[in-house]
């Protein structure tokens, strides 16, 4: 160990303490990353003294915020070495290079072709072990988030891989940090995403259609969020759903797992979806009561038996969404002023209430979409409706006609 190795590891510290109070961090950059740069590269076989490197270069990524790709020459191979599993150091260094990558994604303006190609490390990390899993997950949704399309069709296969690896070994808990990262990917790619992950969709269905959550909160939690997925591929991309609902594959999973589906899968997932409509947020009730509006257009005598309950939820979350436009009406003169402020260059957390806000879903009618596929179900199932509808309780008929807009 060299003779000064204490004395950088307290500069190390220092500058770590001074990232965090110093406001512009561009006019002392260039010393800065000559500095990183050298103690670096006379750091060959120290790790403690490296791991002490990553951490300050971590806060200097974040004190430089998106001005962070000034660094980017010194940084990034050392982040590449970091996250190299074959790397002799690995061991010791990969904790802190995983927190450097987050770090780096997160502060990125834009995706670059170098950050881009680091993706695989991450499935061969995961590979070895989920010490990492909630860190992971954050750099999955910083890559959907800033490499947009070109992410995906670069990373195609490692992104399956990937996300089938985590659905199929993790807990409750790390089931419900990948699933809304899972439905992101959906929401921003539903005709490309679906097919391509097919084998952790059908892991989301196995789960759904599993039983066992009724005194489990965190159970509950996973199977709401995975029937909400379901939900969302089914509004998005209908034909796609009508197959993987039925293929051979699917079907001998759930024997595997020792589901009896007496019905199809997807009047088994009806259930879930009217099961789970009160264990999620307003906006998945809304994709829940979408994918059930489609339901009724199904040709097939079953839908009838179901008919009172997929109206009196729709109804339900059609008067919730009315409700939620008059408050936000009310509140539109205290909020306004704020709304029009944008970042020149946009935040993660922007893009992603920027990716929220355009979710097609909120773009569909959910009151259209019922009104239309009544009308659509009547004509199916003729005389039958009738008879169906005619069950319904007044007061519930009274409500629906109310939601609908109905004479």
């Amino acid at each position: 160990m060299k003779p000064d190795w204490f004395i950088r590891v307290q500069v190390l510290n220092l500058i770590s303490v001074l990232l965090a109070y110093v406001n512009d961090m561009v006019p002392f950059s260039n010393k800065l990353i000559e500095f990183f740069q050298k103690v670096w590269e006379e750091s060959s076989g120290e790790s403690l003294l490296q791991i002490q490197i990553l951490i300050g270069l971590r806060n200097f990524v974040i004190a430089l915020g998106y001005q962070s790709p000034i660094c980017y020459n010194m940084l990034l191979p050392i982040l590449e070495k970091g996250i190299d599993i074959n790397s002799p150091d690995e061991l010791n260094l990969l904790e802190d290079s995983i927190l450097l990558w987050e770090a780096a994604i997160s502060h990125a303006p834009s995706m670059v072709p170098q950050l881009l190609s680091y993706f695989p490390c991450l499935v061969e990390i995961m590979e070895r072990s989920f010490d990492h899993l909630q860190v992971a997950v954050n750099i999955i949704e910083g890559y959907i988030i800033l490499g947009g399309l070109e992410f995906l069709r670069t990373h195609a296969s490692s992104i399956a891989k990937l996300l089938d690896l985590i659905v199929g070994n993790v807990n409750d808990k790390g089931l419900l940090s990948i699933l809304p990262v899972i439905d992101i990917l959906i929401q921003c790619y539903p005709a490309e995403v679906p097919p391509l992950i097919n084998s952790t969709l059908q892991k989301l269905i196995i789960m759904c259609l599993t039983g066992g959550d009724d005194r489990d909160p965190s159970k509950t939690a996973v199977k709401a969020s995975a029937a909400v997925i379901l939900a969302r591929i089914l509004v998005m991309n209908t034909s796609y759903f009508a197959q993987l609902t039925s293929e051979p594959s699917l079907f001998l999973s759930l024997q595997n797992t020792g589901v009896q589906v007496e019905e199809s899968v997807l009047l088994c997932l009806v259930d879930t979806w009217l099961d789970k409509v009160d264990n999620v947020s307003s906006i998945q009730k809304k994709t829940l009561g979408l994918a059930l509006s489609i339901i009724l257009t199904l040709r097939m005598p079953q839908v009838l038996d179901k008919l009172d309950q997929i109206l009196s939820v729709c109804t339900s979350v059609i008067m919730g969404i009315n409700d939620e436009v008059n408050e936000e009406e009310s509140s539109s003169d205290t909020t306004g002023s704020s709304g029009g402020q944008f970042e020149a260059i946009p935040s993660k957390e922007l893009r992603r209430r920027q990716i929220k806000f355009s979710d097609p879903v909120n773009q569909l009618s959910l009151e259209s979409s019922v009104r239309e596929n009544l009308q659509t179900c009547a004509n199916i199932q003729g005389e039958s409706f009738n008879s169906a509808i005619s069950r319904m309780h007044p007061a519930a008929f009274a409500q629906l006609k109310q939601a609908l807009k109905m004479p």
